[in-house]
């Protein structure tokens, strides 16, 4: 952003610098700013501008490339058009990335992009590539890595210089230094796997250690702020850890509790129409940086289910996690999900704050001032308010607001429980709780009608996706009865199946698409494949449709083919791409889990239900940890769910084969008793004597035996739990069941 900043002022200031000039006064810059300080929008100067002609990004499909159609700057999609014209003039790319619902990416284009004079400059200068990093992580992770590398720093927007070959390069002798900044990008993603073993219990009980360390008593999370959820990074361990690690008196389990728990309260949370934001730039989860990620939604949904299977049955905080669970799915089914049933990926955190404004403003849809409380809920607003939080002056601290757009304003969070609004207004609970509930409503019909949506990310990504199926196929087992959503997860998981299926999957070749929007985007990569054979064994496990498990093991053969490193093992994140000049590898938790860990647990989970692809699923399995065997030896918390991926592969995974009709009750008494706990290695099969999985069987020698077993056909129900490929006898009675769980 600084870059653009300088390119701004020096064309105003009207000194004609070159352009290697102002990258150079640009890094000067950077290194004196402090981050993000004294950003002064163009904004008006940009909404009151007349129409502008539309530049070639008008026929990009992408949301965030459309955003910049309008622009003065002479935008390229990321291609082979941009990268001759730069080789023919001779001239630097200019690479902008970001997404569609990030706030800093609009900061960015109204104070540069917009602009008429730094527009001809860039024009002039550069041939300029526009990216959108949730269709091309490929190109993002390449210089994003080369941004980290140099500067110490990274984020979005992102801007980096390149020569027309496609090399990042520094200020000074920029030929050289780009091809040797790719060379040591292609040195690190080409690193020797460690000849040391990788000791799996010492790297998750140093995985566990950082995060008791850095552990926030007071609000959860990790201290300090910003605070992201990140559950890749953390509940999604700990749960595991717990489930693993009974005898640590709880506190993994407690950890995570407090963190969600927190969480949920926090203005993180849209306590009027459900779902989380990205972040909180405070300490307390209260004041977020709003916009809302798909894939936020769906770990978060998957953590709130397992850390719920680890409380009692009658605890407060396993209802409330439950709550959570709900909350998430009423959301994303209402406002996430396509006409066909595939989910979008984001709303933005930028929106109009009434429908006659022209000027947007970050969070306008979601916060509340005083004076709005009390009119639309008259003598309510008295209790409303205390028990979010709310204040005259507004409730949001002015070092967390750094362009005064919340000033006055008043984010939800719950200050003070049901029981303590009661108590404070001698009013019973149940008084209390109906009128929380109806100004609840009258605040969102309020809001839907009178307040302009924030922007939709309409595109519909393979891998997010992926994420959803499996936090929709958990709720459809652990979702108990009081806290059912409006709509079926387990109808919602089946239908962005099926979607993806049919609009970004080639029968033929096996490939997957990354994106859809207006016809299929990008080929898929590795995390499209990972995320989408995780969801799809979820989703057999709840719905017991042998085609789940059948597509899963196919794309897993895709995903080998396009993606494994045959000589190093582990597996490249991106697919084979002439333009992309370093091929890289990743394991490192981010925002997502990574590709390379959720490939472990997949392959590990397939080796169940294809036991005759056993030693090929092994082999695969075994190399991810051991080309990442660095990382997991020196910095384990850098790759906590492949630090969670080993635990299961050490502990080994439990196969429950479940024989007996579906509408039976024995058989639906079994699977509840299977499905209450959290049992992180757990590998469900569903053999049904009326409808045996056949393509399953002819991978399975197990089930096979089973199935060509004559009795079959007249079994009473039974469950089979088998380990290390070896089955015990057949248990009749959920009693007997249960003693197994423990």
């Amino acid at each position: 952003m600084f870059l653009l900043r300088t390119v701004t002022r020096v064309a105003k200031q009207g000194k004609p610098l070159s352009s290697r000039a102002i990258v150079t006064q640009s890094f000067q810059t950077q290194r004196k700013a402090p981050l993000r300080s004294a950003c002064v929008f163009i904004r008006t100067m940009a909404q009151n501008a007349s129409k502008r002609p539309l530049n070639r990004l008008a026929q990009a499909k992408s949301p965030y490339l459309l955003q910049h159609a309008e622009n003065p700057v002479d935008w390229y999609e990321w291609g082979p058009e941009a990268f001759e014209k730069a080789k023919r003039e001779d001239k630097p790319i200019f690479l902008s990335v970001g997404y569609s619902a990030c706030h800093w990416c609009h900061v960015l284009a109204h104070e540069s992009f917009e602009d008429e004079v730094t527009a001809k400059i860039m024009n002039d200068s550069y041939v300029n590539v526009k990216v959108d990093r949730e269709e091309r992580p490929d190109v993002d992770r390449v210089y994003m890595t080369f941004l980290q590398a140099s500067s110490g720093g990274g984020g979005w927007p992102m801007s980096v210089w390149l020569t027309p070959d496609l090399h990042p390069f520094f200020a000074e002798r920029v030929v050289q230094s780009g091809k040797s900044i790719t060379e040591q990008l292609q040195d690190v993603s080409a690193i020797v796997p460690d000849t040391a073993e990788v000791s799996i219990n010492k790297a998750a009980e140093a995985v566990y250690n950082r995060l008791a360390r850095s552990f926030d008593l007071e609000h959860g999370g990790s201290k300090g702020a910003p605070k992201f959820p990140s559950p890749a990074q953390t509940t999604h361990f700990l749960a595991r850890y717990a489930a693993l690690n009974p005898s640590v008196d709880n506190a993994a389990r407690d950890m995570a509790v407090k963190t969600l728990m927190e969480i949920f309260k926090g203005g993180i949370h849209d306590h009027i129409g459900q779902g989380f934001a990205r972040y909180s730039v405070d300490e307390h989860w209260h004041v977020p940086h709003f916009e809302k990620m798909l894939y936020d939604q769906a770990q978060l949904l998957s953590s709130a289910l397992e850390i719920s299977q680890l409380l009692p049955d009658n605890s407060l905080e396993r209802g409330t996690l439950q709550a959570m669970a709900a909350d998430i799915i009423t959301y994303v089914s209402r406002d996430l999900r396509g006409p066909q049933g595939a989910f979008y990926s984001a709303e933005d955190a930028d929106s109009l704050p009434s429908k006659d404004s022209t000027v947007k403003k970050e969070g306008a849809f979601y916060v509340w001032t005083d004076d709005e409380l009390h009119q639309l809920l008259g003598e309510d607003a008295e209790i409303f308010n205390f028990a979010f939080g709310i204040k005259r002056g507004g409730n949001c601290d002015p070092k967390h607001d750094i362009q005064g757009e919340l000033e006055g304003k008043n984010v939800l969070y719950i200050a003070h429980s049901t029981e303590e609004t009661a108590k404070q207004f001698n009013r019973s609970i149940e008084d209390i709780s109906a009128i929380l509930e109806l100004s609840n409503a009258k605040l969102k019909e309020y809001r839907d009608n009178e307040r302009p949506r924030p922007h939709l990310d309409d595109k519909i990504l393979t891998c997010w996706n992926g994420l959803m199926i499996s936090g929709l196929s958990k709720a459809a087992e652990a979702l108990t009865e009081s806290h059912q959503p409006p709509t079926s997860p387990l109808k919602l998981a089946e239908d962005a199946a099926d979607f993806i299926r049919k609009e970004l999957y080639n029968e033929a070749s096996g490939e997957l698409r990354r994106s859809y929007r207006e016809g299929p985007g990008p080929v898929g990569q590795a995390d499209d494949y990972a995320f989408l054979i995780q969801g799809l064994l979820d989703l057999y496990e709840a719905s017991g449709k042998e085609e789940y498990a059948s597509w899963a093991i196919r794309l897993q053969e895709k995903q080998d083919e396009l993606f494994y490193d045959n000589e190093l093992g582990g597996y490249y994140v991106s697919a084979p791409d002439e333009h992309i000049i370093v091929r890289m590898k990743e394991a490192q938790d981010g925002a997502e889990p990574s590709a390379a860990s959720i490939s472990l647990y997949n392959l590990n989970r397939l080796s169940h239900f294809a036991e005759d692809k056993y030693k090929d699923y092994h082999t695969k399995a075994r190399s991810v940890i051991k080309s990442n065997s660095q990382l997991l030896n020196s910095a384990p918390f850098a790759v906590a769910t492949m630090v969670s991926a080993a635990m299961m592969w050490q502990k080994g995974y439990k196969q429950f084969i479940v024989t007996g009709s579906p509408s039976s009750v024995k058989t639906v008494a079994f699977f509840e008793s299977i499905r209450k706990p959290f049992i992180p290695n757990r590998v469900l099969i569903h053999l049904d004597p009326d409808h045996p999985p056949q393509e399953l069987a002819r991978l399975n020698g197990t089930l096979q035996g089973l199935i060509t077993e004559d009795s079959l056909a007249n079994s009473e129900p039974n469950i089979r739990i088998c380990e290390t490929f070896t089955c015990g006898l057949p248990i009749y009675e959920t009693e007997e069941l249960k003693k197994h769980l423990i």
